[in-house]
């Protein structure tokens, strides 16, 4: 098999070979269309390892798949792996928040469908939110769902739900992707708003930014910014939502996890998704 399509971006040890040894660790799986990340905890909630797997953004479903599952079968993918329990996930923007007293199963598919269009390569799956009277409905490519033959959830969800509570105040967090971003708007601790929108500039950004929040009759001066995925502090985007917006700051990975001396590595904004799965 030909590994030229992806290729190992980083690897962050454990502190010793008896951690990696111990019985009980699990491994959290999480798929985007850039890439997939595994990141290992014990049973203590320790994060011991975490190894990152990148290939090209695919927008297609079919290129998607068949890159996932190149990784999948890869003999260093399984041999991180070897020996643990594994959870899947998925982060994508095809996901949709309906709240529960609205959300029928009979019309599921025809709400996703009427919101990213129809496809017999989706399987459609709903995730309950625990903070909130919500739930999740969001899309899997069958030919991942075939690929790793069980149980995946949405890590963007497992994010979402994990936000509740976490300030008294207007905030909004933003996580980027390569082509996309995700924003979700607290009030009071309470999830306002979610929704990906696609970028290709940091003035794209500020536009959808600054539209939700007039949507939303948030004030500039009121709201505080949290960026996080790839994005950096010296960076376009953080220089142009700084013009406007002085609350602005880089997130910072979960407090329900400690980490292995590697992780100091890893800038704490990057990957909130596998960390809130991993928490779940």
């Amino acid at each position: 098999m030909s590994s030229s399509l992806f290729k190992q971006e980083f690897y962050l040890k454990a502190d010793n070979e008896q951690e990696t040894a111990q019985n009980g660790l699990l491994s959290f799986v999480d798929i985007s269309r850039s890439g997939i990340q595994i990141l290992k905890r014990n049973k203590t909630f320790k994060a011991i390892e975490f190894a990152s797997f990148i290939f090209p953004f695919s927008s297609d479903n079919s290129a998607w798949s068949k890159n996932t599952t190149q990784i999948l079968e890869s003999n260093k993918f399984k041999a991180f792996i070897s020996k643990t329990e594994v959870g899947f996930s998925i982060s994508d923007s095809q996901v949709t928040l309906v709240p529960a007293s609205l959300y029928s199963e009979k019309e599921k598919t025809t709400n996703f469908e009427f919101l990213f269009g129809v496809s017999d390569d989706i399987l459609i799956q709903t995730q309950e939110l625990s903070s909130s009277d919500t739930v999740g409905v969001f899309g899997i490519p069958k030919g991942i769902v075939n690929a790793v033959s069980k149980p995946i959830q949405s890590s963007y969800l497992n994010w979402t739900d994990g936000l509740a509570g976490d300030s008294t105040k207007v905030k909004a967090n933003l996580v980027f992707n390569e082509k996309q971003f995700a924003l979700v708007i607290q009030n009071g601790g309470k999830l306002i708003f979610s929704n990906w929108f696609d970028y290709s500039k940091s003035d794209d950004v500020l536009y959808y930014l600054m539209a939700s929040l007039e949507t939303l009759k948030i004030l500039h001066s009121e709201v505080e910014i949290v960026l996080s995925g790839k994005v950096s502090k010296d960076g376009e985007v953080h220089s142009a939502i700084s013009k406007f917006i002085s609350k602005l700051s880089l997130g910072k990975r979960s407090k329900n996890l400690t980490y292995s001396y590697s992780f100091k590595g890893l800038q704490e904004h990057k990957f909130p998704f596998i960390f809130a799965a991993a928490c779940a």
